[in-house]
């Protein structure tokens, strides 16, 4: 099945609603819906009857789904937004409510996909580190002709520092994991700055 996100236009201010507030709404309900309750957007829980209901009615011209995939975007990088949708189907569904159990599913995925990530950027942080003597960062030394052993331990710290934050500013914009080209692109700069 190929599932296509596509840019919806959203209700001025609905784009506030966070991923916390559809996560703490998911344990107060069996589905949730989007409202505005005259002065700002809410996620409301809905009860299972209509008799059961409390509080503002549903806007059924809001699309509640689109607005979890929206705040789900902000939440975490366009490849994990996109792979959770495309598993679950988060399709557009205008007027309808989302189930909360669906929503828990889709956050934990997206958290659990993003700790998967993070694990390997961590192990391609270990083969570039300088002060392990990571195999890249011997390799990245050797490319330009420096003996990795005249290096000092301060000297070390500071490319691994230097490394960290490059790899912190890619998963700050959501680009991780770092692929291994691009942190040795990235080391051979920082060694060629440290010369």
């Amino acid at each position: 099945m190929t599932v296509t996100i596509t840019t919806l236009l959203l209700p001025l201010g609905i784009d506030q609603l966070s991923l916390n507030s559809f996560r703490e709404s998911a344990s107060a309900g069996e589905t949730l819906q989007v409202v505005h309750d005259g002065s700002t957007w809410k996620v409301e829980a809905c009860a299972t009857t209509v008799a059961q209901r409390f509080g503002p009615r549903p806007d059924f011209e809001v699309d509640t789904t689109a607005v979890f995939v929206d705040a789900l975007g902000r939440a975490f990088s366009p490849g994990i937004q996109d792979a959770v949708v495309r598993e679950l189907a988060l399709l557009p569904k205008p007027g309808q409510p989302l189930e909360s159990q669906l929503v828990l599913q889709a956050i934990a995925m997206a958290e659990a996909s993003r700790q998967a990530l993070q694990g390997v950027d961590f192990m391609t942080q270990l083969m570039f580190s300088a002060s392990a003597n990571g195999m890249e960062f011997v390799g990245a030394c050797r490319a330009l002709g420096l003996a990795p052993e005249t290096l000092s331990a301060q000297q070390r710290a500071a490319l691994d520092g230097g490394m960290q934050q490059r790899f912190a500013q890619a998963q700050q914009q959501g680009q991780f994991p770092v692929a291994p080209e691009l942190a040795r692109q990235w080391l051979l700069a920082e060694l060629s700055a440290a010369r």
